[in-house]
């Protein structure tokens, strides 16, 4: 699919001009959160009938435009690992605090919906948990900084709206 090599493009452009941040967080937890939320959906595999589904159509068809919109609003904000390179709040940053990883959760519903197996859902509930502890640990960080703080306040959601 064009788009998710469009959005990987960019990632890849972005994580060479990315902004220096202020501070980065290096424990040895983001760096296993980190790897795990970036590598684990690449174990997903697809089932030997799979069910082709409109709905998981939309669902990584959403997750995937949604990642686009995401990264090209962080823009030279993007990096992998915990760090302040200033606050977005703006595009779908109005709505929730993280929706790059809530685009993620889409797409890889979207896939388990299509490809559905026990394996693969255990891989996206492994890759949800390792993207959950990213938040977390982007927040502890990002709350030390005060207009994070009044952004987090403004943003009530993390992931999903009404939810999280």
């Amino acid at each position: 699919m064009l788009l998710i090599v469009a959005v990987e493009a960019i990632v890849a452009v972005l994580l060479v001009i990315r902004k220096d941040p202020d501070r980065t967080h290096h424990s040895w937890k983001t760096w296993v959160a980190t790897f795990g939320g970036t590598v684990a959906p690449l174990l997903l595999r697809p089932t030997e009938a799979p069910a082709d589904l409109l709905v998981g159509q939309g669902l990584q068809l959403a997750g995937f435009t949604l990642q686009l919109a995401a990264v090209l609003s962080l823009n030279r904000s993007f990096g992998l690992l915990p760090a302040h390179r200033g606050v977005k709040s703006d595009g779908l940053y109005r709505w929730v605090r993280h929706p790059l990883y809530s685009a993620y959760l889409f797409a890889h519903l979207g896939y388990l919906v299509n490809n559905f197996s026990g394996y693969n859902l255990a891989i996206v509930v492994i890759a949800t948990a390792f993207q959950v502890l990213r938040i977390l640990q982007e927040e502890q960080l990002l709350c030390e900084y005060d207009a994070y703080a009044l952004y987090a306040g403004r943003t009530r959601w993390r992931l999903i709206p009404a939810v999280w």
